[in-house]
């Protein structure tokens, strides 16, 4: 599958502002429409994902992403929500993805087990299979931090 770069994704989604007759929200985790497509010439893969599993709150918490776009409000998960939804996957693709996030933008370590202990209860996912993944990641990101962070997940069994 083809990786797309920031440019070509914007182009794209102003592509899909130009091909919308009326006002459109969308939640991008990935994809596009075929008009803009099209437009665009880009083949961006655009659908509507049946399986995405984030912290509940994930909704109240979406930023707005390329604010010129007149009809197509383009909202994004805010960066440790997620980091979370890569977690419940917790494949080395997505280790090295919130790695690279964590690069960018610093992540908050107290943010991320506080939705996770707070928040990830619903996701379809053994749960000692996600807090090895929650584990993985601190290990990764906080090595310095992991022994308080499995002594924190035990106490609060979670």
């Amino acid at each position: 599958m083809r990786v797309y770069t920031p440019d070509e994704l914007r182009r794209f989604l102003e592509g899909v502002d130009a091909a919308l007759l009326g006002k459109a929200e969308v939640v991008v985790i990935g994809g596009a429409v075929e008009r803009a497509r099209q437009a665009t010439g880009l083949a961006v893969p655009f659908a509507q994902s049946g399986v995405a599993y984030g912290p509940a709150e994930l909704e109240s918490r979406l930023e707005r992403a390329l604010p010129h776009l007149e009809r197509l409000a383009v909202k994004v998960p805010e960066k440790h929500d997620l980091v979370l939804m890569k977690v419940v996957r917790g494949d080395e693709h997505d280790l090295q993805a919130i790695e690279a996030i964590h690069q960018r933008s610093p992540l908050d370590l107290e943010t991320l087990l506080d939705r996770y202990q707070g928040e990830m209860g619903a996701a379809i996912i053994d749960p000692r299979r996600l807090k090895g993944h929650v584990l993985t990641l601190v290990e990764r990101l906080f090595p310095e931090q992991l022994d308080i962070v499995e002594a924190r997940l035990r106490k609060r069994g979670t």
